[in-house]
């Protein structure tokens, strides 16, 4: 009975020293995304911030169901930058920093920084939260309580949509940046303004429009109007802006003209005051009218925007080396070619019109690889369709390493069977543990007639 009851006392007497982390509760609903412990994390390409504001991360629609253990692209596979003022925060029942940031027109949304201990190891967004949360510690401390901080700041974190359960703050679509990598507090005494277009790549058909917003944040107390101007227009197609000069936000709408050039366009908006000029790109595709209401579906097909949007791409798929050249253009999407045990994809989601009476994917496709092998498929490629609840549809095609060829090929099928559907149009590439082989797409399109 001595012995047990010292056991007791021992116990306790660690509990009372323990650090708090230790102790502290983590969370449950969605927490492999809210930490990056998910399978689709690898698809955030953590070396590509994109800037953006408040209003246009409340403009995206609400998924529907969330899903309890994936993402949902684009909104929660980009790194988004965000200047805003941070208004309140305190310490929840999860150990996130729950943090309440306000643009200049008193939009909100939420922004959390998981506690470190709560974060798998395995997670590739962990030295981020950590520094996240070093830096908030350093200059704030969070308590039970909500604390009123009302200053300016630079947050970079990845997107998440929250389940609503009457949060402080929380934007009308419950999107968050969850978890925060980075914190800067007074991001520029200096004026200054960012640019950021939503979305960032569209598609219209000749004789037809189509249109994105524009919006600028302000560093610095900026307070300025902005000048916009376009460039790299594909001939037949104009642009007109809404508003111009613009002090938040302005629509810029394209039309095509019947005779339009065709094909993938990298179109620069450019924003100038006094002597301070940025830009934001957008992938515009303008789709052949065939007379009879023919249109392309797949958007950014040619991946010109230096973006994965809309796109989800597994990260480092993205491509602009000469190591593999695109087919066209500068950017392309390259899986695989580790020589390891890795798996790479890239999927779009489309509608294929009911009414369709002919719908064909075709893309170009590269295979080189270290494989010496003429009668074994040691790594493949596979072209897939599924439902939007992830239900495979079908497998359209199959390359492997057998396929390898000195340069590109075009592959056509037809998927005309999934007319009146949404699907995602899948790539799926798989490498053994010996022997790189490399799978390089470009310039993907799905005509339907």
């Amino acid at each position: 009975m001595l012995n047990f009851r010292r056991l007791v006392f021992l116990l306790v007497g660690t509990l009372l020293v323990l650090p708090s982390n230790l102790l502290a509760q983590c969370g449950v609903e969605r927490w492999s995304v809210k930490t990056g412990t998910d399978a689709d994390a690898g698809m955030v390409n953590l070396n590509a911030p994109m800037n953006t504001t408040i209003a246009n991360m409340r403009a995206f629609p609400t998924p529907n169901p969330i899903p309890a253990n994936n993402r949902v692209s684009p909104a929660e596979t980009t790194l988004w930058v965000i200047n805003a003022t941070l208004t309140v925060f305190k310490l929840e029942s999860d150990s996130d920093y729950h943090l309440v940031i306000q643009d200049a027109s008193g939009n909100t949304m939420i922004t959390e920084i998981p506690a470190p201990s709560c974060v798998g190891s395995g997670s590739p967004f962990l030295s981020g939260i950590t520094n996240a949360r070093s830096e908030f510690d350093a200059r704030f401390t969070a308590t039970t309580s909500f604390q009123t901080a009302n200053i300016p700041v630079q947050i970079t974190g990845v997107g998440m949509f929250d389940f609503p359960h009457g949060q402080t703050g929380a934007a009308p679509n419950q999107i968050e940046l969850h978890p925060v990598l980075n914190v800067i507090f007074n991001p520029s005494t200096t004026p200054d303004f960012s640019m950021a277009a939503s979305p960032a790549a569209l598609s219209v058909t000749q004789g037809n429009s189509g249109a994105t917003t524009i919006s600028t944040g302000i560093n610095g107390g900026f307070n300025s109007t902005i000048s916009l101007s376009v460039s790299g227009l594909p001939a037949g197609v104009t642009a007109s802006f809404g508003t111009n000069p613009v002090t938040s936000t302005s629509t810029v709408t394209f039309t095509a003209s019947s005779t339009a050039t065709t094909g993938p366009a990298t179109v620069t908006i450019t924003g100038t005051s006094g002597t301070l000029s940025h830009t934001t790109s957008i992938g515009l595709t303008v789709n052949a009218s065939g007379g009879g209401g023919a249109q392309q579906l797949i958007v950014n097909g040619g991946f010109e925007t230096g973006t994965a949007t809309p796109w989800s791409l597994t990260a480092g798929v993205l491509n602009n080396s000469t190591a593999e050249p695109a087919h066209t253009g500068s950017w392309d999407a390259w899986l695989d070619g580790y020589g390891t045990n890795h798996t790479d994809t890239a999927s779009q989601t489309v509608t294929i019109p009911s009414t369709a009476t002919s719908a064909t994917l075709t893309f170009w496709l590269h295979i080189d690889t270290a494989e010496t092998t003429t009668t074994t498929a040691f790594d493949t490629l596979k072209v897939q369709v599924f439902n939007t609840s992830g239900t495979l549809l079908g497998t359209l095609g199959t390359f492997s390493n057998l396929n390898k060829a000195a340069g590109y090929t075009q592959r056509s099928f037809n998927v005309l069977s999934f007319a009146g559907q949404t699907v995602k149009i899948h790539f799926v590439g798989t490498e053994d543990s010996s022997l790189q082989t490399s799978f390089v797409i470009d310039d993907v399109a799905l005509n339907v007639q």
